[in-house]
């Protein structure tokens, strides 16, 4: 009853399979093997247009190096308060970014709001030099509450960043997660509704370590190779991260994985929900957040079950997240412990 994350489970077989089938003979070194040469393809034929692929060990590099490519030293980079940017890593996107400066913003379940984010653009822009130059929208998708921009949303925050000039990118950490839930295609989800620079990941969804900064806008591209290598990414033994996503695309793996997990955490939810627990945002993706008293938490903490308290010590609030190697057993073990448990 692990639901702590979907960074905890193993690796999918078949990507181990690959990672196995990689570690056969010699390939030239610093994505110049064929395994890499093959993954420009695939990014490209799955995009549906041309794209420039970087490979990176951690999402944390891939969101860090996109905003670096996006955001002068001296820009604004809007993001929601939640966002991992801004929550989750020590500083690294303005480190990168040599100093550009994150402008958190506040939004209802996890997402950005088009006026909110003008009133930003507006009060630097009057403010000139005063104020960092609006330079970048970065979004996360899923969102860190486990919601989901639909197209609309994204166009219309695409609008907003084309009007005034700005770069969009996209935290796609859970990307896949929001793509069978939208039920469109890969390029819907991200180039045609305006996202410039992507970071792809395959992680949480049955990969080792297989991260991706994808560029849509092949401007922003320009120079990015000595991005990567002055950012400590530049793999020498790129064919084992780039035969992961390989094995990933094969057979729609990526889609089932993440289809899997989706529906596992619909499951959780329906489980929490006809016991008489509310949970704070919709179920779109594989997170989901429920309110429990900290005695019902204790209880099924001591019961075996693993999931995080979220948004401080007196939220209430704890957050349980699914994964493709997710069982219906392990949900119906943790439906049987609230079916038993005494009155708290």
């Amino acid at each position: 009853m692990n639901f702590k994350s979907d960074n905890i489970v193993g690796i999918h077989p078949q990507i181990m399979e690959s990672i196995l089938a990689a570690n056969q003979g010699s390939e030239p070194s610093y994505g110049n093997d064929s395994y890499s040469q093959r993954l420009q393809e695939k990014f490209s034929e799955v995009f549906e247009t041309q794209v420039s692929v970087y490979l990176t060990s951690t999402g944390t590099a891939a969101n860090s190096l996109a905003l670096s490519a996006l955001t002068p030293p001296f820009g604004a980079i809007y993001c929601h308060d939640h966002a991992h940017i801004n929550t989750d890593e020590c500083g690294a996107p303005e480190l990168f970014a040599h100093g550009a400066k994150l402008v958190p913003i506040q939004g209802l379940h996890g997402k950005l709001q088009a006026p909110a984010i003008k009133e930003h653009i507006s009060a630097a822009r009057a403010l000139r030099p005063h104020i960092s130059y609006p330079s970048t929208i970065s979004i996360s998708q899923a969102t860190e509450f486990g919601t989901i921009y639909r197209l609309d949303e994204l166009q219309a925050l695409a609008e907003l960043a084309t009007c005034y000039g700005l770069n969009m990118h996209m935290d796609g950490a859970r990307f896949t997660n929001s793509l069978v839930t939208l039920g469109c295609t890969p390029a819907e989800a991200s180039w045609k509704a305006g996202i410039d620079v992507m970071s792809f990941g395959a992680t949480k969804n049955g990969a080792m370590a297989a991260e991706a900064i994808v560029f849509f806008n092949q401007a922003l591209a320009q120079d990015f190779d000595y991005r990567h290598k002055r950012g400590g990414q530049l793999i020498s033994k790129a064919r084992f991260f780039a035969c992961q996503f390989l094995a990933y695309f094969e057979n729609d793996l990526w889609l089932k994985n993440a289809q899997h997990a989706n529906k596992m955490a619909l499951l959780l939810a329906g489980i929490f929900k006809s016991q008489g627990y509310t949970l704070a945002h919709l179920v779109e993706a594989n997170e989901l957040f429920v309110q429990l008293s900290k005695k019902v938490a204790a209880y099924l903490t001591g019961k075996g079950g693993g999931f995080y308290e979220w948004g401080g010590p007196d939220s209430g609030l704890y957050r349980f997240v699914t994964s493709c190697f997710t069982s219906e057993a392990e949900l119906d073990i943790l439906d049987s412990c609230l079916k038993q448990m005494p009155k708290l």
